[in-house]
């Protein structure tokens, strides 16, 4: 059930343009729009009072209602290339202000859990936080090249002193799942994250988003595996 002392709503930003990958937001994946890989897990989870999809598009409005969620209409000027995914945000909640907590979803990161939103809103609560981001631990090495020598520099590690991966924690890195924003953080600052802020560490898998052809291909394979797959609909065989 959704949780007694806090009104939780969750927002999924769905515009109809699509760069990348056209019309992505209701892209059959295994069978499902792509877009139903995140109503799912988070009608799912029983954590939020409401979950939403803001869109400028009816194709996408249509899909959202079938896959249960309620559909905010977005205004034009935050559904195109160069709006901020804060401008859709504050779009939604000048009409829905009722809230204690926000979620933000992102559509494009299918292989969230319901698992994941319990989990998360439960660390919000437990540190006091203000905000939560999710991210992944990538045992990665980051290096750049110095624009003026062209010389190669290690960012996280030295070089003559390579890590094990077992020897080391890695490095956390955003995966742009979801977000939690408290109301009084909305209102100070404008902005997903502020003051402060709790991370919530996802399975490494769920790094990969969805903004080209190429990861389409990966995330088709991984969603087989790992997937929320929810009571009445089965996985293909």
């Amino acid at each position: 059930m959704a949780d007694a002392n806090l009104r939780v709503i969750a927002v999924i930003p769905a515009r109809g343009g699509s760069v990348s990958i056209p019309k992505k937001n209701i892209k059959p994946l295994l069978g499902r729009p792509l877009i139903d890989w995140v109503i799912a897990p988070a009608l799912n989870s029983g954590i939020f009072t409401e979950v939403w999809v803001s869109t400028d598009d009816d194709t996408i409005e249509q899909s959202a209602l079938e896959s249960g969620a309620r559909v905010h209409r977005r205004a034009a000027e935050t559904a195109t290339a160069t709006a901020s995914t804060e401008s859709a945000m504050k779009d939604f909640i000048d009409a829905h202000p009722d809230f204690d907590v926000l979620c933000l979803i992102q559509a494009t990161s299918p292989l969230i859990v319901p698992d994941d939103f319990t989990k998360g809103i439960s660390l919000l609560r437990k540190q006091n936080a203000d905000s939560l981001v999710t991210a992944v631990r990538a045992h990665r090495f980051l290096w750049h090249v110095d624009s003026d020598t062209g010389e190669a520099k290690a960012n996280n590690y030295d070089p003559t002193k390579r890590p094990r991966r077992q020897d080391w924690d890695g490095e956390l890195i955003e995966n742009g799942a979801f977000y939690f924003t408290r109301k009084a953080t909305w209102e100070k600052y404008g902005c997903r994250l502020g003051g402060k802020i709790a991370l919530y560490e996802m399975a490494e898998h769920t790094l990969t988003e969805l903004d080209s052809l190429v990861d389409w291909e990966i995330v088709t394979h991984m969603v087989a595996d790992y997937g929320f797959w929810p009571p009445g609909k089965s996985k293909p065989a």
